[in-house]
């Protein structure tokens, strides 16, 4: 009895041990605030971006010098139409967002060449957005969620 226990265990072990060892996921954070001017840099100056790097810095100054006017008008006691300064901080930002994902792009880039396949997964540590590559298939359960709270809402 004994030598058949131990042999359904020899089994067991055999069979498990590579599939326990084959589970374990790497996983690495960028700290992407510490990195994000600096990316935004290196991949404007890439050849072909020149375009985009022109419009880009000069939607950046005409913000800065929009906050700059708005308070400078507070600071002074002047009155300023809110309507105007809201208008120059929001907009449809294409260029923006290209620049966003140019830089996302690259990252994952740089993430592929530096370590070389070595973590599954890598986070972004960032308010916006977590994930930034994955080698493993992450199921997206968004549209279920948001459902099953729409039918949580009230009946008005």
């Amino acid at each position: 009895m004994k030598r058949i226990l131990t042999s359904i265990l020899l089994l067991f072990i055999v069979t498990f041990a590579p599939a326990e060892e084959s589970a374990r996921i790497a996983v690495a954070k960028v700290d992407f605030n510490e990195v994000d001017d600096l990316l935004v840099k290196v991949v404007l100056s890439k050849k072909g971006n020149n375009e985009l790097r022109d419009r880009y810095y000069a939607k950046k100054r005409a913000e800065k010098e929009a906050q700059n006017r708005m308070q400078e008008k507070i600071v002074r006691g002047e009155s300023f139409n809110p309507m105007e300064a809201a208008k120059s901080f929001m907009h449809d930002d294409t260029d923006k967002k290209k620049v966003q994902q140019l830089c996302e792009k690259h990252l994952l880039e740089l993430i592929e060449v530096i370590f070389d396949g070595r973590y599954d997964l890598v986070f972004k540590d960032d308010y916006r957005s977590s994930l930034i590559y994955s080698k493993i298939t992450i199921d997206d359960v968004t549209v279920i969620i948001k459902q099953e709270l729409l039918k949580a809402l009230p009946q008005e």
